[in-house]
């Protein structure tokens, strides 16, 4: 009788200690984890064959909505809900490099026609200038370019010559140079002696130009240079083509964030992703983990509406989500918070906009805790 009993003990230990069904249900649980990730990265020429674009780029951004998605499907198989990728790209963004067929140079009485300008003979703002130009210039073609030479007045009164040119109903500014801008470019004559010359020397003049502006990798900006060239057009109207004459182009010159280069006609553009449980879709989401001085911030602005738990979460830096304690962060109280933070973090939010806000929490423990956040009708509010 007595080895029956221990018998069954043993079998019973076993059947306890060896689930069959347990296993498999764990194994379940573990294929249905849903595993995200966060990448940047920027397309190679592999991605764009394999989404069939051969040039190495896109037609417009809402192509590059259209196609990424499923590049990134490829690329991350396995990642799901909460992924995010910022993927830089190009897009092919064309510049018309037009040529000069209109050289005019500011005169007296163009100067006393306008009372702004008439004392002294000279521009101080640029409005006035384009009011010169629709008084000279009423009916243009589209894309007419306007080869301009002017005293224009800020601090001292500088001649200068710029471009104006006309697109779709209005003059757009082209930064031209100065003699004296020829000469630090070392040139013996206000022009240049060819095209090549002009786009090796006008990035180096540009960095000079704009070491104190704020430019931004990605920034464009138009110049207008002179060459001496055959007068093709008759510019001087002598009646011959076969002389020579100034003309003006116009090139146009990208900043990487460090130096100045020839546009090539590609724009750069960089777009998140983020994965919806189902699919990559263009997602603005930023995600943020709270600082020190975020904790901060939340604490003073609030301690006169929550007394125990902003001087709490101020001396300890997490926030108390325990209900049955005195200093409870609840989800109405830290929507409060955010709210604050992110007004002042980023006041200037668009309609829209999303947050992933991740920050330290005590629950007997401490650790981290994810919330979600879109400006909506101005206010922040959960997703």
């Amino acid at each position: 009788m007595k080895k029956f009993i221990y018998l069954f003990m043993v079998l019973g230990l076993v059947f306890t200690a060896c689930d069959p069904m347990e296993d498999i249900h764990d194994a379940i649980d573990a294929q249905n984890e849903i595993i995200s990730g966060d990448v940047i990265f920027e397309m190679s020429d592999e991605d764009y064959d394999e989404l069939g674009k051969s040039y190495g780029n896109f037609n417009s951004e809402d192509e590059a909505k259209g196609l990424i998605p499923g590049l990134l499907a490829d690329k991350y198989p396995v990642w799901g809900l909460g992924s995010s990728a910022l993927v830089t790209f190009d897009i092919y963004s064309p510049k018309r490099e037009e040529k000069s067929i209109i050289r005019y140079t500011v005169t007296t009485e163009d100067y006393d026609s306008n009372p702004d300008t008439a004392r002294f003979n000279n521009f101080d703002d640029v409005d006035q200038i384009y009011d010169l130009l629709n008084v000279k210039y009423p009916s243009p073609s589209d894309r007419t370019l306007v080869s301009l030479t002017y005293e224009y007045y800020d601090g001292s009164k500088k001649t200068l010559n710029n471009g104006f040119l006309y697109i779709n109903g209005d003059w757009e500014f082209i930064l031209g140079f100065t003699n004296d801008e020829y000469g630090i470019m070392g040139e013996g004559f206000s022009n240049f002696s060819s095209e090549d010359e002009a786009i090796v020397k006008i990035p180096v003049f540009l960095k000079d130009k704009f070491k104190f502006d704020t430019k931004v990798a990605g920034d464009i900006v138009s110049t207008m240079y002179k060459l001496y060239t055959t007068d093709v057009d008759d510019l001087d109207g002598d009646g011959r083509t076969d002389d020579r004459t100034e003309y003006s182009y116009v090139k146009y010159f990208v900043f990487d964030g460090v130096n100045w280069s020839e546009y090539n006609d590609v724009a750069s553009s960089t777009i998140q992703f983020g994965h919806d449980g189902n699919t990559w879709v263009p997602d603005n989401t930023i995600k943020y983990t709270f600082t020190s001085d975020d904790v901060a911030f939340i604490s003073n602005t609030l301690i006169g509406t929550y007394p125990g738990p902003a001087d709490n979460v101020g001396f300890f830096g997490s926030f108390d989500r325990r209900s049955s304690s005195d200093n409870f962060w609840s989800d109405d109280m830290l929507l409060e918070a955010f709210n604050a933070l992110l007004d002042n973090k980023n006041p200037s939010a668009e309609e829209g906009q999303k947050y992933v806000l991740t920050f330290i929490v005590y629950t007997g423990s401490t650790g981290n805790e994810t919330k979600s956040v879109i400006k909506t009708g101005g206010v922040w509010v959960y997703q």
